[in-house]
């Protein structure tokens, strides 16, 4: 816990100084909702109805959603359809897994706390996307007709593309980490 409390000292010193490219920080962050990950890969996660957020993109063919990221590896986003999502799939984005080295999307199955079976649906080397210093923000898309797309917000071109053949609903959303402690910011103002 006192890594956290030193990271958010650290995160704020530069937000505050941040001077040149990284002046924008700050705002990248202003009216979003902050989450404190302290539950763990195999905890009971707390699922937001997305219902329930103020920033979500309803296109006609799809639902957009900004979220950001603040630390070292391993930022895990959980959708489904469900609040208590066990017996029934959820699409899983790890997001600078493997010590932040690539990004990977699978839908996940979890009958129990630690009984669940991964299926892998798209995989791509994203080294150090993530940062301990300052939060990165990504959109994601999610199409009804199953394709999913993660981007950093700002760029043209999605680093992670997928298919979900199931169609998962994002009508609820969690967020976890592996072995880190993390700060999630979700629900942030889209960028017309």
């Amino acid at each position: 816990m006192k890594s956290l409390e030193v990271a958010v000292i650290v995160v704020l010193a530069n937000l505050l100084y941040a001077g040149g490219s990284h002046g924008s920080l700050l705002s990248a962050i202003a009216g979003c909702k902050q989450y404190s990950s302290n539950a763990g890969y195999d905890d009971a996660l707390l699922y937001i109805p997305t219902g329930n957020l103020q920033n979500v993109g309803h296109r006609s063919d799809s639902k957009v959603f900004k979220f950001g990221v603040l630390g070292p590896n391993d930022g895990h986003l959980r959708y489904g359809e469900t609040l208590f999502p066990y017996g029934k799939s959820v699409i899983e984005i790890v997001i600078g897994g493997w010590d932040n080295t690539k990004s990977v999307a699978r839908q996940q199955l979890r009958l129990t706390k630690t009984l669940f079976t991964n299926n892998q649906l798209g995989e791509r080397q994203t080294p150090g996307i993530l940062s301990p210093y300052h939060p990165t923000i990504f959109v994601l898309e999610v199409f009804n007709n199953g394709v999913v797309q993660v981007s950093i917000d700002g760029h043209a071109h999605p680093f992670l593309t997928f298919f979900d053949n199931t169609r998962t609903p994002a009508n609820y959303m969690a967020f976890t980490k592996w072995n880190r402690d993390l700060i999630f910011f979700y629900d942030c103002p889209l960028t017309p």
